[in-house]
């Protein structure tokens, strides 16, 4: 098996796609019948184009800013692994810090966070932490110019607030945001 990367969505794409670079085990074609095609390998950079909304048992943490990038090692691969980085983001009514976020998006709607994710709001005295976990609901659009455009509107997310304000222990949660990526001097699309 080979290993992909590529930047492409939202904290989810938020805790996805909501979501670093990270190798990929690729098979020729997912379980749903779509892939991921580029017309060449090299650098991919994501940019968000909308707020990037998380919600947790203690509410809502909220980012207005999404960046993305990776690399694409074979020209069809039906996962794909990116590291997102939020900013300007705020939870329970104060600024917060979002670690850089490592993502697995799979052609067939899937999004695996790799890694735990501790998200910590300033002078709350408290703590939300999402752990690696897999959700469905990411969708894909080709766009102008050979970009991929990734929405994620993700449902059931595990998370666990620590203290006060940050809440408890929630299986519920969502994220929705969307986030375009862009193959450097090349198209990449989904099928």
């Amino acid at each position: 098996m080979r290993r992909h990367t590529l930047r492409v969505t939202t904290f989810a794409s938020a805790l996805l796609a909501a979501l670093g670079i990270v190798a990929v085990g690729a098979l020729s074609v997912s379980a749903s019948g779509h892939e991921f095609v580029a017309d060449k390998t090299g650098k991919t950079t994501s940019k968000g184009s909308n707020l990037q909304v998380f919600t947790t048992a203690g509410g809502a943490i909220e980012c207005t800013t999404v960046t993305g990038s990776g690399s694409i090692t074979e020209t069809k691969f039906v996962a794909h692994k990116e590291t997102l980085t939020y900013s300007g983001c705020e939870a329970f009514g104060a600024k917060a810090a979002v670690p850089s976020i490592h993502f697995e998006f799979g052609a067939g709607g899937s999004a695996r966070l790799e890694k735990a994710v501790t998200i910590k709001p300033e002078g709350a005295g408290c703590e939300v932490t999402v752990p690696a976990q897999t959700v469905e609901g990411v969708t894909y659009t080709n766009e102008a110019g050979g970009k991929l455009k990734a929405l994620a509107n993700v449902s059931k997310v595990r998370s666990k607030g620590t203290g006060g304000a940050c809440g408890g222990e929630s299986s519920e949660g969502t994220y929705k945001g969307t986030i375009t990526a862009t193959l450097e001097g090349g198209t990449i699309e989904w099928r």
